[in-house]
């Protein structure tokens, strides 16, 4: 029975149910395959279908439900669809402020505003604001009046900022001031002291300020490490013993046992009591007592009586 066709079986499972239960199974079959179906069940059977012709029946219906109940086989899921390139307006408004302040730098006012009528207003309002002060007021000005945008207009302009953000986003960072000033001491530290005083002195006239600023990048207080022991003698008999108390706080064991190692006994004494009197002390003290420090040992070695080892 297993084999017999799917039209046997379900007349052998129609005729095993109550009436009103095959009725509506028929109902919900297409009309021509109902019909079909009742009309075979008009024809009743000469003779009961025996038990394992039953059994087969029922046995080919559970197997076909289980068939059925299977969760279907997943699919592979669809390859992403690739995005297209941003357009020059979503590059625009993903561009930090500082960078879509410096590609709107030397731009006409009308511009500037066309372009920010386009931002939410925190993202316009960071842009504005690194803007000189002049050109904020041009710009606010411009955007109370802009009037009815021109597409071509519009498309150029923005096409134009977007191109100048990229090209600016692919530059190298520029270096800050105090940057560009730590590179230039490390560069003159790697030049012989005898060499190095002349740019000091040339630059000390150009630029006073800019020539504190390095020399103060320029020797460290590590520097002491540098000295010859006789001429640190001679250094230390310029220093006050609390200056170097503070100025010596934090610094590498080697610089204080430098200094020590060159005071005499008593010296040595107030510089430990000096040492252990003082506490926390802030990092802004430390750093003005070093800066005595080192003022005066650059003034020790131009007046040529200390010449630290390179």
């Amino acid at each position: 029975m297993a084999d017999a066709p799917g039209d046997d079986v379900a007349i052998l499972l129609l005729r095993l149910m109550p009436t009103e239960l095959g009725e509506a199974i028929l109902s919900r079959l297409e009309a021509a395959e109902a019909g079909r179906l009742r009309a075979r069940l008009g024809t009743p059977p000469t003779t009961p279908p025996p038990p394992a012709e039953v059994d087969a029946a029922l046995a080919h219906f559970f197997d076909l439900q289980r068939i059925l109940e299977r969760p279907a086989p997943a699919s592979p899921p669809s390859p992403p669809v690739p995005e297209g390139p941003p357009t020059p307006l979503e590059e625009i408004r993903t561009l930090p402020p500082d960078a879509l302040a410096k590609a709107l730098a030397g731009e006409q006012p009308g511009t500037i505003a066309i372009v920010l009528s386009c931002l939410e207003t925190g993202p316009a309002g960071q842009v504005i604001q690194r803007m000189p002060l002049e050109m904020r007021t041009e710009v606010a000005l411009r955007l109370t009046k802009l009037g009815p945008r021109n597409p071509v207009l519009f498309d150029q302009i923005i096409k134009a900022v977007a191109e100048k953000g990229r090209r600016l986003r692919e530059l190298p960072r520029e270096p800050s001031q105090e940057e560009l000033l730590t590179n230039l001491a490390d560069m003159l530290r790697a030049v012989p002291r005898t060499d190095r005083l002349p740019v000091l002195k040339k630059l000390e006239l150009a630029d006073p300020d800019l020539a504190v600023k390095l020399t103060e990048k320029l020797y460290r207080i590590e520097d002491l490490l540098r000295i010859p022991d006789r001429q640190m003698q001679t250094l230390l008999g310029k220093l006050d013993v609390k200056t170097l108390a503070v100025a010596l706080k934090g610094v590498p064991q080697a610089v204080i046992d430098k200094v020590s190692g060159n005071m005499s006994s008593r010296s040595r004494e107030v510089l430990r009591d000096e040492t252990e009197l003082l506490g926390a002390v802030p990092a802004s003290r430390i750093r003005e007592a070093q800066a005595k420090v080192i003022a005066t040992v650059r003034k020790a070695e131009e007046d040529g009586e200390i010449t630290p080892e390179d």
